[in-house]
């Protein structure tokens, strides 16, 4: 008798182990609605991605409106708009300047549509002039610290959230960042934004190293010190390709060596990193955040300059997902 009680407290214990096991197991995307788009995510890491070995687990993310907000403007911007008004500020003589008077029009009104599209129709792009010319014959590493200054000052704040710059990172995707580094994916930041931008603020939020950061390179000249560390000084101009469009798929291959498996963007300007990734011979997922959410972020279209209105076309073609940040972020803005 004791015997038979025996085998059924085991078989018992047998059948509710697993039931404990579901629900005691932790969400690993908390801030991600239960939509699909979250399933296919969970389906990928936890099974497709048992057939690809762990040196090629590589995935790729655009930084500037995937992993944190880039309107009105992106921090990039935000920096040199703040670096041109200071230059003129210290010599007023420069506001002769095309780039001083469009900086200090934006300070005024990030939200001024009307300057940055009269920026564009030049022959001349003020917008990348004003980035490269910003910290011009800087040091990079100054040109870093002043940047992580800035981003995290209170005169930065966001001006319809009224948050610090440095705070505008998406927790639901920081979430995915963590999620795919526990199961042996090693992420790269892949950005059209400048290098230095991205070494002055993603290692204290992200935590990775400048080696997993990888932007668009502006040119420098390194001056050698006998007593000190070399220094790099800024030119006006960047090292091409730009980090847009293919540009992505050439550094990718360049810096990484490997074919990424798993991609997150946000504009058609990622496409070129989408379809590298989805060349690999390994199972592999392109995902693009599509900004639709009004209320709590912004909504515009997924390109930025031309148009191409044919871009879900495109996703649907390729096998890529759209993301609509309205269905699926739970929570939009981490620490909140």
């Amino acid at each position: 008798m004791k015997t038979l009680k025996a085998l059924f407290l085991i078989i018992a214990v047998l059948l509710v182990l697993p039931a404990i096991s579901q629900v005691t197991e932790p969400d690993p995307l908390p801030s991600w609605n239960n939509t699909k788009t979250k399933a296919d995510i969970l389906d990928f890491v936890k099974y497709k991605a048992k057939s690809i070995p762990d040196s090629c687990r590589i995935a790729v993310f655009d930084m500037d409106g995937t992993i944190a907000c880039e309107a009105p403007l992106w921090f990039e911007m935000y920096v040199a708009v703040h670096g041109m008004n200071q230059q003129w500020k210290a010599n007023p003589n420069l506001l002769v300047e095309p780039e001083c008077q469009y900086a200090r029009l934006l300070e005024a009104n990030p939200f001024d549509t009307l300057i940055s599209a009269h920026m564009a129709s030049k022959s001349v792009n003020y917008i990348d002039s004003i980035i490269w010319k910003a910290y011009a014959g800087c040091d990079n590493e100054v040109y870093i610290d002043s940047a992580r200054s800035y981003l995290q000052k209170t005169k930065s704040k966001d001006p319809r959230f009224n948050m610090f710059l440095a705070d505008m990172f998406y927790q639901p995707m920081l979430e995915l960042i963590k999620y795919l580094q526990a199961n042996k994916f090693e992420v790269y930041i892949v950005s059209g934004s400048l290098q230095g931008l991205l070494w002055s603020i993603c290692p204290q939020v992200i935590g990775f190293d400048r080696v997993h950061l990888i932007g668009t390179r502006q040119q420098m000249d390194p001056v050698y010190y006998p007593t000190k560390a070399t220094a790099f000084i800024l030119k006006p101009a960047i090292w091409v390709p730009k980090n847009d469009g293919n540009g992505k798929a050439l550094n990718i291959y360049s810096y990484i060596g490997k074919i990424p498996v798993f991609a997150f963007g946000n504009t058609t300007g990622d496409f070129g990193m989408f379809r590298i990734t989805s060349t690999s011979t390994y199972p592999h997922a392109c995902f693009l955040l599509n900004h639709d959410d009004a209320e709590h972020e912004y909504v515009y279209p997924p390109w930025h300059g031309a148009g191409m209105p044919a871009w879900q076309d495109t996703m649907k073609c390729n096998g890529w997902h759209i993301v609509n940040m309205s269905t699926n972020f739970k929570q939009v803005w981490m620490n909140k």
